[in-house]
């Protein structure tokens, strides 16, 4: 019996990830050269997300079952064990024998006999003990508990416990293991929100109300909303709920000179062009070309003329001193809040990186700060839940800068939710209480006219 081309697949796609590919690129180039039907590429797509995310805990099983440190085994053995080991723990629908088959037919054909031996062997004894292999006891080392139970790094627990307490950081780590919600974002010049779902529901697309966002939907079953006539048509877009809140707290108003200065794919700047009808301008940068094309693309398929788009970085972006009004500063981060969207996301982290990203994010602020009116506004937001990367690079630029201050009284949002703000000032969305993506956001605002 041939090895599936599914599990041949996902095995070179975690390789890649292992050499330091994407996850995300890796895996959508494999899948564009293969000739699979929809069930099999997304099954493709489950074992690559589900061995990813789940590797910590995978590890701590295959730990007990073979001879020696998991590190001394070659990558393709050691990857072959995390992706039949992911199937017989996480997939119950998928035959045992086929996974371990598969396995040591895999081991034989990229190592040798002896190596699909050991695959053949370690995997059926985790068939027959899995239930009974044990994890770290939660009362004598809770964070090697919850690190290997819910599979993540032992250092962002152990930072997230101090903060958190042991019943949020169980229900973030838990939450990070769950796909997050399909949201769309209504294009509020053209379509209502009550409409658009009236509409998408001709189209068999199920959808419920954003609990934060006016205009949000989240899709709770139905076909691919990117394939729909109305998506061609610009009536919606494909965003994130917290992405769409930090522009909702910047608010800006119509007819003035903006700036994102981190736009990415432009799902906050096109959010900011409908905000204000498209009237002003929007200067939106970004230091990645194929970020950029994409928001080309979106600017065109949204009919948005306001938005000037250049590559470059934000810091060495030649704009006039006090030339705009608002700012928004999407700021480059680690990522912590977003950890359900990149499987492979959590094991690129470092505690290193916090430091590294701080000093970039206070240099973005000292740009924005230069670029701001008098009276200008400038929201700061990151998508990570760490303080080094939030109130502790905020703080010190005001205190630098007495011409800056928080504008807690501009920090309206009429429907976010009380414990989403924070005494000081600040706006924090938490995954395990909001349901979002994890964000900080800061509202801030110079003096003068």
């Amino acid at each position: 019996m041939a090895i599936a081309q599914s599990r041949q697949l996902a095995l070179e796609v975690l390789l890649r990830v292992a050499g330091g590919a994407s996850a995300t690129a890796a895996l959508e180039e494999a899948l564009s050269r293969a000739d699979l039907d929809p069930r099999d590429r997304g099954f493709v797509t489950e074992l690559v997300d589900g061995t990813l995310r789940w590797q910590g805990r995978l590890d701590h099983q295959l730990a007990q079952l073979v001879e020696g440190p998991l590190e001394q085994l070659t990558p393709a053995v050691w990857h072959i064990l995390r992706l039949g080991a992911y199937q017989l723990t996480r997939l119950e629908r998928v035959p045992a024998h086929a996974a371990v088959h598969d396995a040591v037919e895999q081991a034989r054909a990229r190592v040798h006999d002896g190596a699909a031996k050991l695959v053949n062997a370690v995997l059926r004894r985790l068939e027959r003990e899995k239930a009974a292999l044990p994890f770290p006891d939660p009362t004598d080392d809770p964070v090697a508990h919850l690190a290997a139970t819910y599979s993540h790094p032992a250092w962002l627990v152990e930072r997230w416990l101090a903060r958190f307490g042991p019943r949020e950081t169980e229900a973030l780590l838990a939450i990070n293991n769950t796909p997050p919600p399909l949201t769309l974002r209504l294009n509020r010049r053209w379509v209502t929100r009550e409409g658009l779902q009236a509409f998408l529901k001709l189209r068999e697309i199920a959808t419920i109300p954003t609990a934060i966002s006016p205009n949000g939907l989240i899709v709770t079953s139905g076909g691919n909303p990117r394939q729909v006539d109305l998506y061609a048509e610009g009536l919606y877009s494909i965003q994130g709920e917290g992405s769409m809140v930090m522009v909702e707290l910047l608010k800006p108003g119509r007819r003035r000179a903006g700036w994102d200065m981190a736009a990415g794919v432009g799902g906050k700047t096109t959010y900011l062009a409908e905000w204000v009808d498209d009237s002003g301008s929007l200067l939106a940068t970004d230091t990645s070309a194929d970020r950029l094309r994409v928001l080309r693309n979106a600017l065109e398929r949204l009919e948005l003329s306001s938005v000037r788009v250049e590559a470059g970085d934000a810091r060495a972006v030649p704009v006039a001193p006090e030339s705009m009004d608002y700012i928004l500063l999407d700021a480059p981060c680690s990522g912590t809040g977003a950890l359900r969207r990149q499987a492979d996301a959590r094991w690129r982290k470092a505690p290193a990186q916090l430091a590294e990203m701080a000093i970039l994010q206070r240099e973005l602020l000292e740009a924005a700060a230069r670029a701001a009116k008098p009276g200008g506004l400038l929201l700061y937001c990151t998508c990570s839940l760490e303080p080094e990367e939030n109130e502790a690079v905020v703080a010190p630029f005001l205190a630098d800068h007495p011409a800056w201050s928080l504008d807690v009284e501009g920090l309206t949002h009429q429907t976010l939710p009380a414990d989403a703000r924070d005494p000081a000032g600040y706006v924090r969305l938490l995954p395990q209480r909001h349901g979002t993506d994890g964000f900080f956001a800061a509202r801030l605002k110079k003096a003068g006219a």
